[in-house]
């Protein structure tokens, strides 16, 4: 799926099928919150309505193409699904090359201000599926109907044209096909010569090797993804899967797919001298009958919403504000860091109190605003960004910076005026250029 485009007519993202066997592509506008209910009718009226049955689908692990409602419909259809390694695009390389392909045909034609991109994806997909493809010798159009299509002519027709439109049309489409065809055969060998340049030779692992894994798609627990570590591990290899995918035996706490493409992949090195080598980690202490884990320090926390007990008046249940902190363990690598209750962590108050001690006047507020009454503590308006295409507000209750917790706008109605008065001081600290009035861009998650 193509994502990050400027919204046109509530659609903003481009998902483009591609069939394996002639190579054809089908590009669909649709949006990035995409269901599953909404994948299998684009496979029905796009797929199956004018070509007839899928035999394999294969696809990214995004959660509208993995689904239990899919798993079921394509066993009923008898539909062979596969979705692809984790963070390695290239196992469904066909997609990932006519995305590309897409892409460049888009930059080209579209307008200055890119908001009409998806009138031109049926030209992306005729000029694509009319061109000789490299691993056919065929165009896709001719694999599927034994013949091409008509295309407007490189000659004037003797008959005489009634109109200038139609003339000016007609040059018109000639020039795009023209253009389009120069363009894409163009961005086919920088693709191939990009690839080839970073291509390295294969080495085969066997089950029990060491390797480490890169991390440049891995969501670590670091604030900024520029100065983290480039690898992590080593990891043993448990199995291959397929040609160029392994299984590796990640820490339980990495709630990922645990299959990764081999150019992921590089071999561990057992360390030359001993001083090099790290310390066996030290063994759990017994408290109260339990084992505890002792901790080094505390590297961050979060705070979130669980349902608490149910009032016997009203019936409703209340809500409480829990506290996770993520912990690293003495003797322990990165990836064992773990997020971990602050009511697990009783034997660690030396060390969640150092950390306070440490975030204390760190916390950036973009603009605060302030509701107090005689009944709850005080609320504040800390901070705003962009989630799933959403607002979100940092809202804190009482004086603490830890207490805090991300909100959407149709969570918390309550504080509507408060929202309204954020965006007012927003304006005032930052110039008159901010302001709902003006657009005001809140900050990108993790941004």
């Amino acid at each position: 799926m193509i994502t990050g485009l400027v919204p046109c007519k509530g659609l903003d993202a481009i998902l483009v099928i591609v069939d394996r066997f002639s190579k054809a592509i089908i590009p669909i506008a649709c949006k990035t919150t995409l269901s599953s209910e909404g994948w299998a009718k684009i496979l029905r009226d796009e797929v199956y309505a004018k070509y007839g049955m899928l035999v394999t689908v294969i696809s990214d692990r995004g959660s509208q193409f993995v689904s239990k409602f899919l798993q079921d419909l394509y066993k009923m259809l008898d539909i062979k699904g596969n979705a692809s390694t984790a963070y390695h695009p290239q196992t469904d390389g066909q997609t990932e090359c006519a995305n590309q392909e897409i892409e460049k045909y888009l930059r080209i034609f579209i307008n200055v201000r890119q908001t009409d991109w998806p009138e031109w994806l049926p030209l992306a997909a005729f000029q694509h599926n009319n061109r000789i493809h490299s691993a056919t010798g065929k165009s896709p159009f001719f694999v599927n109907f034994g013949r091409n299509p008509r295309i407007a002519p490189d000659t004037h027709t003797h008959a005489t044209l009634r109109t200038p439109a139609s003339e000016e049309f007609k040059t018109m489409m000639k020039t795009i096909h023209d253009e389009t065809k120069a363009a894409l055969t163009k961005a086919a060998e920088q693709m191939k010569t990009q690839y080839d340049k970073k291509k390295k030779a294969a080495i085969t692992y066997q089950p029990g090797d060491k390797v480490w894994l890169d991390t440049t798609n891995l969501h670590l627990a670091r604030p900024k993804k520029k100065l983290d570590d480039k690898r992590v591990g080593p990891f043993t290899i448990l199995e291959k899967h397929g040609l160029s995918a392994y299984k590796l035996k990640l820490p339980l706490t990495w709630k990922i797919y645990p299959v990764f493409n081999e150019t992921l992949l590089n071999p561990y090195i057992a360390p030359t001298f001993s001083n090099q080598q790290r310390d066996p980690p030290p063994p759990p202490n017994i408290i109260n009958d339990e084992p505890k884990y002792e901790v080094e320090a505390i590297i961050n926390h979060k705070t979130r919403k669980v349902r608490g007990q149910k009032d016997k008046e009203t019936g409703k249940y209340t809500t409480n504000t829990v506290t996770d902190y993520l912990v690293k363990w003495k003797g322990y690598g990165k990836e064992e860091h773990k997020w971990t209750k602050e009511s697990e962590l009783d034997h660690a108050k030396e060390a969640i109190a150092d950390y306070l001690k440490t975030i204390q006047g760190t916390v950036t507020v973009q603009a605060v605003v302030v509701k107090t009454n005689n009944l709850d503590p005080p609320t504040f308006i800390l901070n705003s960004r962009t989630k799933d295409g959403d607002i979100q507000f940092q809202v804190q209750q009482g004086t603490d910076f830890v207490t805090t917790a991300w909100y959407f706008e149709h969570e918390i109605p309550h504080l509507s005026e408060l929202i309204k008065d954020y965006y007012w001081v927003s304006r005032e600290e930052f110039g008159e250029e901010y302001g709902p009035m003006d657009g005001y861009a809140p900050e990108e998650e993790g941004g």
